[in-house]
């Protein structure tokens, strides 16, 4: 399939979705079958497992005589299917809507989302939703991650070479844990789409090395999500500096930046700077100036064949000795160690 063919099929309507056009009720007879998890018969809430859409997976490939390399994965991709009406439902997985095309209007937790084209809302487990009625210009695609998958690990390796992405990725999680759900507006990104499609044009073709391409392309793609998630947060602060330019003064100056200078910089009073970055990060100023110099060695150390002295003054450290003390308190292991492990 190529990418216009893939496009195509996207908005052509399926016969269930034609069915379900003219008589909305018959999409819910596919959910007589799902656990009801309350005791409120005029609302009842399903329960929707990800290793049963698995089965229910494997079992249509198997009679379709299909061989799939991807349903032992932790992801699933699927599609809403337009003018049905899904009951109020949780999940023991993550799911990860993207709005195609169109728009969809969601009910999480009792509250009215509305997410355009080019939004992405990610709901965690077990958050009571529902999307109301979608036309046929409305096309959503679901994105189903097992909770092992959308891991700590995972975001890690966004977060892995610079405090700012380390920082966005902390907020997010938080915001995420507080609030059950987040929406992030890509629309203004000029490679999401096409990042997307690329995903679904790998998981309807199932090629050779499908999950290691998927698996990367997801990493783009959250790294594209975390881009418009900080745009965003610096439109919404409403004080004149944003604490995401003062972590990206404090990755681009980290080999020779203080406090003082930094301070200075943004024309704050050091104490001010200090209490501020202590309050929003957690971190006082030094342990993110280290947290930068320890990344960067880190990647020096995997990557180049630089010698540990030559990184160490790299990364701003000219006394050999510290820059071996601060890098065992920080990995529990010396420079060597961990270049020796990551070979």
């Amino acid at each position: 399939m190529d990418r216009e063919n893939l496009r195509k099929q996207l908005f052509e309507m399926t016969e269930k979705e034609l069915e379900y056009k003219t008589n909305q009720e018959k999409s819910t007879y596919i959910y007589k079958r799902f656990k009801i998890i309350n005791n409120d018969p005029e609302n009842p809430v399903y329960l929707f497992d990800f290793n049963d859409f698995t089965r229910k997976l494997n079992s249509l490939n198997k009679k379709m005589n299909k061989q799939s390399s991807y349903t032992d994965s932790n992801i699933l991709i699927e599609f809403h299917s337009r003018y049905s009406k899904p009951p109020l439902h949780v999940h023991n997985y993550i799911e990860m809507n993207y709005v195609y095309s169109g728009k969809c209007t969601q009910v999480i937790d009792g509250k009215t989302v509305e997410l355009n084209e080019g939004d992405v809302c990610i709901l965690d487990t077990h958050v009571v939703h529902t999307i109301l009625d979608t036309t046929e210009n409305d096309i959503i695609v679901n994105f189903l991650f097992s909770t092992s998958y959308f891991s700590t690990a995972f975001l890690s390796r966004l977060a892995e070479n610079d405090i700012m992405s380390e920082f966005l990725v902390k907020a997010i999680s938080d915001l995420q844990h507080d609030n059950n759900f987040i929406v992030f507006h890509c629309n203004h990104s000029s490679i999401f789409k096409e990042l997307i499609e690329n995903v679904l044009f790998e998981y309807s073709n199932k090629n050779i090395a499908v999950k290691e391409i998927i698996d990367s392309y997801m990493v783009i793609i959250f790294g594209e999500m975390l881009r418009s998630f900080k745009k965003e947060q610096r439109h919404l602060v409403t004080s004149k500096t944003y604490l995401g330019d003062i972590l990206e003064y404090i990755e681009n100056n980290y080999m020779n930046c203080t406090l003082a200078s930094t301070a200075k910089y943004f024309n704050f009073h050091p104490n001010y700077l200090s209490s501020l970055i202590k309050k929003q990060t957690g971190k006082t100023f030094k342990e993110l100036v280290q947290t930068q110099r320890m990344k960067k060695a880190t990647v020096l150390l995997k990557n180049s064949p630089l010698t540990i002295e030559e990184i160490a003054t790299e990364v701003g450290y000219h006394n050999l000795g510290f820059f071996y003390k601060k890098f065992h308190s920080y990995f529990d292991m010396t420079p060597q160690e961990f270049r020796t492990s990551h070979k």
